[in-house]
């Protein structure tokens, strides 16, 4: 039997104890960046939160090479087109695809596979900017399919009769068509075009069959990646179309595209609002704590004005006083400007009461007695102790301005079209009837409602790692 004073005579060698057992003792000192990011790391949420702000904030950024097509991409004969399932085998192999599908109920929008002796052509395009023309025919005879086919690719060309580009056009056709009803894809380049001085090849997808083959890092339609460089490469797409992985909206165009274009504006508008409401409040707020009398008086009783107001009803009264025809990116600029304006009141008036008792601190007294200017004193010490707060409610803030953002874009006074935002996307689910029957629509609702969830947690964990009470 182990007696206590067994127990007490075993060494214990206090270098072996890790720090986390050892709470509070450390050889080397941490500086408070690094005590705050071991507190991060404590915080489930906060990590979470983190994850999916960074998935959502690169999939914005390779919005072009994660889109299956570009934002403006539309097929008017895919109005709230259904999200395709994908068929994974094909004879045993694996070689995914998606059906190409027609209308067949207008009144309902419903759909089905088009039959297998559909004959259709999709341009390649080369230019940034220029979509993709999909000329599509499905009627019994072999020459009416032809025809039909010959003329929506002469129309997109512009090119004559007789000319060299549609005689082989015509050839190749003929011999598809002799394979009968079957898939078949095929490459082909027709012919040379000259286009602002450069000779370009002509080329277009030849399909025979209702089937749309997937392929992973093809070519797709050309963008232009953050205007530095232009590439044709996507992530996943169908070459000959018809790939739909979210469905599509009242116009045939691809929501998934449109949402992963949509999140640039939608993201970036909460983050560039919070700054600007960050430098506004901390310099009104400062400047009224610091220097009191008449200046703090003003300052406060403007601050108390734009408190006054609801916020929603000044943000669309502030957005209304502006005259319309603006384009997209003045819009753009506008809100930011409209969100900032409307919600640096809050902040303002907490950096000064922040600042009211931090210039009575002893540090600000000596350097006054030091010399230092009023100015140097309040943007070297009295400022930058309250960061640490101002940042905490600027990430809590951005959520506010995302649904800002949406709630102006929902009601047209925001971004408007061609461009894209989750706010201007969820516009059609005001009505009932498209929300049950067209469900898909509400996507960009759940991405709005992910960020903000997303914002939340990892303001909640920014918040418990400075704060010394916290138990993280």
């Amino acid at each position: 039997m182990i007696e206590q004073k067994d127990i007490d005579q075993v060494p214990v060698d206090i270098e072996d104890v890790s720090l986390d057992v050892r709470e509070g003792i450390s050889d080397e000192g941490q500086s408070l960046w690094s005590v705050y990011v071991r507190r991060f790391k404590k915080h489930t949420l906060g990590r979470v939160g983190l994850v999916i702000l960074i998935i959502l904030y690169l999939s914005a950024l390779f919005a072009d090479f994660l889109s299956p097509f570009s934002m403006t991409w539309t097929d008017r004969g895919k109005s709230y087109h259904p999200p395709t399932s994908v068929v994974w085998f094909q004879d045993g192999q694996f070689k995914p695809f998606v059906y190409e599908q027609r209308v067949v109920n207008i009144a309902r929008r419903l759909y089905s596979p088009v039959p297998m002796r559909t004959l259709r052509v999709v341009t390649i395009e080369t230019v940034v900017g220029r979509s993709p023309r999909r000329a599509l025919s499905f009627a019994q005879s072999a020459e009416e399919r032809k025809a039909e086919v010959l003329s929506e690719v002469q129309r997109h060309y512009r090119i004559p009769d007789e000319d060299p580009i549609l005689v082989k056009l015509a050839a190749e056709i003929d011999a598809i068509e002799q394979l009968g009803d079957v898939d078949e894809h095929r490459r082909i380049v027709l012919g040379t075009r000259t286009v602002n001085g450069i000779e370009q090849d002509i080329e277009v997808w030849l399909t025979k069959g209702n089937k749309n083959y997937l392929r992973v890092f093809s070519q797709g339609i050309p963008y232009s990646f953050l205007g530095l460089f232009s590439a044709n490469r996507h992530l996943v797409t169908s070459p000959t179309g018809g790939f739909f992985p979210m469905g599509t909206d009242q116009l045939g165009r691809d929501l998934l595209s449109r949402m992963l274009h949509g999140s640039r504006l939608s993201l970036s508008v909460g983050v560039i609002g919070a700054i600007l409401t960050f430098f506004i409040g901390i310099i009104i707020g400062g400047l009224a704590g610091y220097f009191g009398g008449i200046v703090d008086t003003l300052l406060m009783r403007l601050t108390e004005i734009v408190i006054a107001f609801p916020s929603l009803y000044l943000l669309f009264a502030l957005r209304s006083s502006f005259p319309p025809g603006l384009t997209s990116i003045q819009i753009y600029l506008l809100i930011i400007i409209i969100l900032s304006l409307v919600g640096w009141a809050t902040l303002a008036r907490i950096i000064r009461g922040m600042v009211l008792s931090i210039k009575t601190e002893d540090y600000v007294l000596s350097a006054r007695t030091m010399g230092l200017s009023h100015w140097k004193i309040l943007i070297r010490h009295v400022l930058p102790n309250t960061f640490s707060f101002s940042i905490i409610q600027v990430t809590l803030a951005i959520p506010g301005y995302i649904l800002g953002e949406s709630a102006l874009s929902l009601l047209g006074l925001g971004i408007t079209e061609p461009q894209a935002s989750w706010g201007l996307m969820l516009s059609v689910a005001r009505s009932t009837r498209v929300i049950q029957d067209f469900p898909w629509v509400l996507a960009p609702g759940f991405a709005i409602f992910l960020a903000i969830l997303a914002w939340n947690f990892f303001g909640d964990g920014v918040r418990d790692s400075v704060d010394p009470r916290s138990k993280h």
